[in-house]
């Protein structure tokens, strides 16, 4: 096993390890969830819009605030703090309401992805996240299991597979492309696509593949990415 870390002085791996535990009797308890940048993805949205019991388009509206990335056009959707407190939304002096549907971003915590591939990093130090001077040890791997951060990881690699294999990060794309990616994030503006007899004969779905999108949310999501890549496939080569 490899040693532990502290903030910002290497990265991990899967097999690495780093003391942490969360409780209410730390008093940072829920300062993690106040005044931070928490970034969604549209699996986020599909969990979250789920258990708030609101469409796609109105849990848009009222909780994040979205664009196109300067220059390349790539959505990004961003969940907003109360503007008095500067909580999430979805915490209270008790904890996160929505723990079980929780976005990816806070699953991971105290822990980040690296730009290099299987490697992570710890994004607080001890001075903020009291959590890291428990002595309980993590192994890295064994948290994510833990958080279920599997199914997260799972939806973000068919999200970003629906980019043309010619696109390369961080390189330019038309405004209208990135309005096409959005759709992965509001799906009740992809279902009515659905309804048009033409989405059926010019992308080869049949009934009970949209009756099976229509009644699961995991569907629906795999339904656009597909949607979405034969667009993106499409529409690069004249935009």
């Amino acid at each position: 096993m490899q040693p532990l870390f502290e903030a910002g002085e290497n990265l991990l791996s899967e097999s690495s390890s780093f003391h942490f535990a969360c409780h209410d009797a730390l008093p940072c308890f829920t300062q993690c969830c106040r005044d931070v940048n928490i970034y969604l993805t549209p699996y986020d949205i599909v969990r979250l819009r789920r258990v708030v019991k609101t469409g796609s388009t109105e849990f848009l509206a009222r909780h994040t605030q979205s664009f196109l990335a300067k220059g390349t056009s790539i959505p990004v959707v961003q969940l907003l703090m109360d503007p008095k407190s500067l909580y999430c939304p979805f915490v209270t002096a008790d904890g996160c309401q929505v723990y079980e549907n929780r976005p990816w971003a806070c699953r991971m915590f105290p822990l980040d992805l690296s730009p290099t591939p299987g490697q992570y990093r710890l994004i607080a130090g001890k001075d903020r996240c009291k959590g890291l001077l428990e002595r309980r040890d993590k192994n890295v791997g064994d948290w994510m299991n833990e958080q279920g951060v599997s199914d997260y990881v799972a939806f973000d690699a068919e999200f970003q597979s629906v980019m043309p294999k010619r696109f390369r990060p961080g390189a330019p794309m038309n405004e209208g492309l990135g309005r096409v990616l959005f759709l992965a994030y509001d799906l009740d503006r992809f279902k009515e696509l659905l309804s048009d007899a033409r989405f059926k004969r010019f992308y080869e779905v049949d009934d009970a593949m949209i009756e099976r999108a229509l009644e699961n949310d995991e569907e629906l999501l795999r339904l656009a990415f597909r949607y979405i890549r034969e667009q993106m496939d499409e529409l690069y080569q004249v935009l």
